[in-house]
């Protein structure tokens, strides 16, 4: 069963409009994803064509990856989303953080990843998957390269 929500930033330039149809999201406890928010990703996935942005021209992006661009308002500086890439660099989906949500509620905890990376003090109560970064890049297919330096 698919919800409608609203959301935005901080200081309302960036608005969106959103049909979530998985009440499912996921919290990455990525170092990205921590630099990013704070503290770690809770997330939940929209597709494409099922999101309506107001104020893009507020939206600023990083390419944190490969496979990924970090949206936030150029104004007050709130993460919007991150958006997964196709491999032709269009939107896959849309990851937007529980927060930008006016009302989350209904939502629920699926699963956590890089909880070997999460902060040692955060635990999230809940019968969940919970897979450290191993064990989802397993899951993926993806075996990461190792880095110089």
């Amino acid at each position: 069963m698919s919800m409608e929500r609203t959301g935005g930033c901080l200081c309302g330039a960036v608005r969106f409009r959103a049909v979530i149809e998985n009440r499912d999201y996921g919290v990455c406890h990525c170092k990205m994803c921590q630099r990013w928010t704070g503290l770690a990703l809770a997330g939940i996935m929209v597709q494409p064509d099922k999101i309506e942005i107001e104020g893009q021209d507020h939206v600023g992006t990083y390419r944190s990856s490969d496979i990924a661009v970090r949206c936030f308002c150029t104004r007050c500086g709130s993460p919007m989303w991150l958006c997964d890439l196709n491999e032709d660099g269009s939107p896959k989906a849309y990851e937007l953080p529980l927060g930008v949500i006016d009302d989350p509620s209904g939502l629920t905890l699926h699963h956590e990843i890089f909880v070997d990376r999460r902060i040692d003090s955060i635990a999230l109560a809940g019968d969940h998957i919970q897979d450290t970064e191993a064990e989802y890049f397993e899951k993926l297919g993806f075996v990461p390269q190792p880095t110089e330096g």
